[in-house]
């Protein structure tokens, strides 16, 4: 059976280093053995399905950053996030790998972020105010990128049996997020089409190093809304949370602290990943 592992943490961790690293130690094109998936970005990935809305959503995201809208970036996020189910399929259909490394996974991060879609879904809070003007937006970068979008929404709300309107999903999130916890987490489950990993790599970095790392990383380009000190310091917490909430509900999730901070030695936190998540071997 299929080993998952996710690695997570907030923007600026280190995550898409280690990913690398990590692709480097495993055996060479040997799928059976070892196999890797980005996320939310997938169609960073060669080979998965829905690369097309994929690369529609990541201009979705980019696009909120560019008119400054936490609430449809918090929107574009989520949905990013529900193409997981598929392409995680994907790789247990095909490979069957021994090992299946997720940069991400969306119930660890709706536990993370679930405090954030909380304090956005306010009444007044009405998306279609500014619909034409992100739509506006993605014509300019991707031609037809919005429609498709709403389509997809559309069918999911089908297959959930939830409201088709896109503006609605951050009041349905919330309302997940209140719920007591293994009534949440099933809820998202079905919208994701996964399951809790079997293991947690949690990559920590001080929120200030990490906000260094992210600005210099967007440097001449949009930063995303959410990489400030501040909101990073949130997020961070958010990993503790999830930490003490997997220990109480799901203690068969083992999770695990890798400390990616300056200074310290990337090979050897690297190497901590593959002994403590038990990644080859």
């Amino acid at each position: 059976m299929t080993r998952r592992v996710a690695i997570v943490g907030i923007d600026g961790a280190g995550k898409s280093s280690v990913m690398a690293r990590l692709r480097e130690l495993a055996p060479a094109g040997d799928h059976a053995a070892f196999a890797s998936m980005t996320c939310p970005d997938f169609h960073n990935t060669r080979d998965v399905p829905l690369t097309d809305l994929s690369k529609q959503l990541k201009a979705f995201s980019v696009g909120c950053d560019e008119i400054s809208s936490l609430e449809m970036k918090a929107t574009a996020m989520y949905l990013q996030m529900t193409l997981f189910g598929p392409v995680e399929r994907h790789f247990l259909d095909t490979w069957a790998p021994d090992v299946l490394v997720f940069e991400r996974h969306p119930l660890i991060e709706l536990l993370v972020y679930g405090p954030l879609y909380v304090a956005l879904a306010r009444p007044e809070w009405d998306g279609h105010d500014r619909e034409a003007e992100i739509a506006a937006v993605l014509e300019r970068h991707r031609p037809g990128t919005f429609d498709d979008i709403l389509a997809w929404q559309r069918s999911e709300s089908s297959r959930l049996g939830s409201a088709p309107d896109i503006w609605l999903l951050l009041s349905e999130i919330a309302d997940l997020v209140g719920r007591e916890i293994t009534a949440s987490v099933a809820g998202f489950a079905a919208r994701f089409r996964t399951t809790l990993p079997d293991a947690v790599l949690w990559l920590d970095v001080p929120p200030e190093q990490a906000a260094a790392r992210c600005a210099e990383r967007s440097a001449g380009g949009v930063k995303e809304a959410h990489e400030t000190a501040e909101r990073l310091t949130a997020l961070r917490e958010g990993y503790l949370r999830v930490r003490d909430t997997l220990a109480a509900a799901y203690p068969h999730v083992g999770f695990h602290r890798i400390d990616t901070g300056d200074g310290v030695d990337l090979d050897e936190s690297v190497r901590t990943c593959v002994t403590e998540g038990k990644l080859f071997g």
